[in-house]
């Protein structure tokens, strides 16, 4: 039987570029931490169905478990030599089945989350009408979407999360970079570049356009 839930897809941003520039391990070791970040913050009736590599899919049969849920794990997952979270979330009727999701609104999360950019939490104008009235939640539209394969336009609007950002983002491994924690700086065309080692410093220095522009 179909449900009425509300749906969060979390990836890590740039993951892939982590993976090539450290190796196997070192994205394993992350992937470990993140679920572990992941359990910390789920919040009421929220709980993790299904993880496809650093994809995880989380539903709640409360909507508001899911916005307090992201929250928090965007929150936590700020720190030193990790990677920015960035997410979609969405409303409607699915069904599980054997732990495997089916419906359309899965999908429609999927785009919505393939949509934000880091720590981006992204919304459908279906879930955000779902919340009760008087919540103390910022969104802002950021216009009707047409997604691939989906009949018709989604209104997508972004929640305010209010973070503040002293991390830099390593240009070769998209880690967050501590400047008080970290020392390995690079000026390229008089800007300053932090790195999360000196493996990526190495690999910079030898190609920096084919970082600043991938």
């Amino acid at each position: 039987m179909e449900q009425y839930v509300a749906i969060l897809m979390a990836d890590l941003t740039g993951y892939t570029a982590m993976t090539d520039v450290h190796g196997g391990a070192s994205a394993a070791k992350l992937v470990n931490k993140y679920m572990q970040l992941v359990e910390q913050s789920l919040f009421g009736t929220t709980q993790v169905v299904q993880r496809i590599g650093d994809q995880v899919v989380m539903i709640a049969q409360v909507p508001l478990d899911i916005i307090a849920t992201a929250q928090k794990l965007i929150t936590v997952a700020h720190e030193h030599h990790f990677l920015s979270i960035h997410m979609g979330i969405h409303y409607g009727a699915i069904l599980i089945e054997n732990g495997n999701l089916f419906g359309s609104p899965i999908n429609v999360a999927s785009r919505i989350m393939n949509l934000a950019n880091r720590a981006q939490i992204l919304c459908s104008s279906a879930y955000v009408n779902e919340l009760p009235t008087g919540i103390d939640f910022k969104f802002i539209s950021i216009g009707k979407h047409k997604f691939k394969n989906v009949f018709s336009h989604i209104e997508i609007l972004e929640l305010s999360t209010n973070q503040s950002n002293p991390f830099f983002i390593d240009p070769v491994c998209h880690m967050l970079v501590d400047p008080e924690k970290e020392d390995h700086i690079v000026t390229y065309q008089n800007e300053t570049f932090h790195f999360c080692s000196s493996h990526c410093v190495t690999l910079f220095t030898a190609s920096p356009e084919s970082f600043l522009h991938s």
